[in-house]
């Protein structure tokens, strides 16, 4: 009987290790699946900023052109002759 207090507490204190080992075990794992979801997302943002800087390079190369045809036609233009149809006399 003397013997007996020591072992059971030593059982509860196994018992309470393994516990923790379990939770452990589940935090852990649940860590590595919020970090691969993260990962996963992040992949997808970064795929989706180097969409928008494509469609924004694009953008910006059709407005260039649509300026250098309007300041090529604003140039180049000379203003319309008077015809008899548009004459006032």
């Amino acid at each position: 009987m003397l013997n007996w207090r020591p072992v059971v507490d030593y059982e509860l204190r196994e018992i309470g290790f393994r516990q923790r080992a379990i939770e452990f075990e589940k935090r852990k794992i649940a860590h590595e699946l919020r970090m691969k979801q993260l990962q996963k997302e992040s992949e997808q943002l970064e795929s989706e900023i180097a969409q928008i800087e494509k469609e924004t390079a694009q953008l910006d190369e059709l407005n260039s052109k649509i300026d250098a045809l309007l300041f090529n036609s604003n140039t180049s233009s000379s203003p319309p002759r008077n015809t008899q149809g548009n004459s006032e006399a």
